[in-house]
C-alpha cells in the first residue's frame, strides 16, 4: 500500500510529515514524497498567503487527476482557515485540522491494511532531523492567519524532545533543526527558558550538530546570544525581519524595530563574527511609501543579510491588515520584489566568495548525478564530486569556485 505524502510550507509542516512517514513506514506502508503509484495522499498544506492557497488547490486537482482512486488526505493551516477565498477541501476524501493531525496515522491504520508480509519503507525523508519543540502563536501580526490556523502557542516536553534528538543522532543523523510556530516561544508556557533548554540539548546531542529553523528578533535574551558561539551550534540564524522601516514595522504589529534589529545581528557577530543572517521581507505592504522601502533596503544591507525570502503582501481574510488600507499597487510592489531579489542575490554571493579555499563542514543532503551536494554550518550550498558519501554524515571540504547557487569543491 503506497502513501504519498506532500508537504507546503514552512519547515515544521515537513517536520510533522516526517514523523507520519516514519510511523506509517513502521507500520507496513511504503512511503514517499513522489505520487507514481500512490494508493493514498497526505496533503500538509500552507495558507500563510493567497498564492500558497492557489498551489494547494493546484496540487490537490493534479492528485485527483493523476490517481482519481487514490484516496486524499488533507490536513494543515489550509483547513483551519475559515476565509479562504475557495476551499481545496471539497476536494479531498477526508480533512483534519492542525488539532487533529496526530490521528491522521489511526485513520490510516486502520482504515487501510498494508499487503500481507508487506516490509515497510519511506523515502520521505531528510540528511537533517527536523525537531517539533513548539506549535501555535500567541502574537497578533496585522497580515498573519497563522494564530488562528494553529491556535495558542504551546511546547513539548523537554525530555521527550531530547531522547528523540538523540534516538536522531543514534540513527545517523548530523544534524538536528529545531523547527516550531513561534519558536522563541518554546518553554513560555510551562514557566521554563528557551536557552537552557538549548544549551542541555546541544550537549545532548553530541557529535551532532544544531541549527534554528527560525526565530524572531525579539525572542533573544542574552544566554540565547551567547549561544551562537557555541561549538557545534550551526553559524546561521534566519531571523525574520519583514520590513525596515519602524513605521511599517508598527503596521504589522511586529515587536522590534530597525535599531533593534541591527543591534542584536551586531550582537551575534561578537558572538560568532562570520556568522549568516537570513530574513523573511514582506514588500507592498498597504502604506509603505519609497522611503519605507528603501529603509528596508539599507537595513538588508547594513545587517549584510546572505540570503532574502522576498514575499508580495497578500491581503487574507481575518487579519487585521486590510483595514489599513489597499496594498502597494502591483507594479510597483513587483518592481521592489524584483530589486530586493537582486540585492539578495548579490549579498548572497559576497558572502559565499568569503568562503572559497577555506574548510567548511558540511552535512550531505542530496545524492545528484555524479555529485553530491551539501549543506554548510553557515547555510552555503555546496557541491562535490560523488566518492562513497553517505546522506546525514558531516564531512569537512574546501570549496574552490562559485556556482549559480552555492560553492563548488575540486
Amino acid at each position: 500500500m503506497n502513501v504519498s505524502i506532500q508537504t507546503l510550507g514552512c519547515k515544521l509542516n515537513f517536520a510533522e510529515m516526517a514523523e507520519l512517514g516514519d510511523r506509517l513506514a513502521r507500520a507496513g506502508f511504503a512511503v514517499s514524497d513522489g505520487d507514481e503509484h500512490a494508493d493514498i495522499c497526505v496533503i500538509n498544506s500552507c495558507t500563510v498567503t493567497a498564492q500558497a492557497d492557489r498551489k494547494l488547490r493546484t496540487v490537490v486537482h493534479g492528485l485527483r487527476r493523476r490517481h482519481p482512486q487514490a484516496h486524499l488526505i488533507l490536513t494543515g493551516c489550509h483547513v483551519d482557515n475559515p476565509n479562504p477565498r475557495l476551499s481545496a477541501v471539497p476536494s479531498v476524501d477526508v480533512a483534519f485540522p492542525n488539532a487533529r493531525k496526530g490521528e491522521i496515522f489511526d485513520y490510516v491504520a486502520s482504515t487501510f491494511t498494508p499487503a500481507a508480509g508487506s516490509r515497510g519503507s519511506t523515502t520521505f525523508a531528510r540528511s537533517r532531523f527536523f525537531l517539533k519543540v513548539q506549535d501555535g502563536c500567541n502574537h497578533r501580526c496585522t497580515y498573519c492567519i497563522v494564530w488562528r490556523t494553529r491556535g495558542a502557542s504551546h511546547s513539548a516536553e523537554e525530555a521527550m524532545l531530547i531522547d528523540r534528538a538523540q534516538r536522531a543522532v543514534a540513527d545517523g543523523f548530523g544534524e538536528i533543526v529545531l523547527t516550531g510556530v513561534d519558536l522563541g516561544a518554546f518553554g513560555r508556557d510551562r514557566g521554563r527558558g528557551f536557552a537552557p533548554f538549548v544549551r542541555r540539548l546541544l550537549e545532548a546531542i553530541a557529535p551532532a550538530r544544531l541549527r534554528f529553523s527560525s526565530i524572531n528578533a525579539n525572542d533573544f535574551t542574552p544566554d540565547l546570544i551567547e549561544l551562537a558561539g557555541a561549538p557545534r551550534f550551526c553559524r546561521h540564524l534566519h531571523i525574520p525581519l519583514q520590513s525596515g522601516s519602524d513605521a511599517v514595522l508598527k503596521r504589522m504589529g511586529r515587536l522590534y524595530r530597525r535599531r533593534d534589529y541591527l543591534a542584536l545581528v551586531a550582537a551575534l557577530r561578537d558572538q560568532s563574527p562570520e556568522i549568516a543572517i537570513t530574513a523573511d521581507i514582506i514588500v507592498g505592504f498597504p502604506g509603505e511609501t519609497h522611503v519605507d522601502f528603501g529603509d528596508t533596503e539599507s537595513l538588508a544591507r547594513d545587517a549584510g543579510l546572505s540570503g532574502m525570502h522576498v514575499f508580495r503582501y497578500s491581503p487574507r481574510a481575518g487579519t487585521a491588515a486590510p483595514r489599513l488600507g489597499l496594498p502597494v499597487d502591483d507594479p510597483i510592489s513587483r518592481d521592489r520584489s524584483r530589486r530586493l531579489q537582486v540585492q539578495a542575490e548579490v549579498q548572497r554571493r559576497a558572502y559565499e566568495a568569503g568562503f572559497i579555499d577555506r574548510e567548511l563542514e558540511v552535512i550531505w543532503d542530496r545524492r545528484l548525478p555524479a555529485r553530491m551536494r551539501g549543506l554548510s554550518d553557515n547555510y552555503i550550498t555546496v557541491y562535490a564530486a560523488e566518492r562513497g558519501q553517505t546522506l546525514g554524515t558531516l564531512a569537512t571540504v574546501r570549496p574552490l569556485t562559485p556556482s549559480a547557487d552555492g560553492l563548488l569543491c575540486g
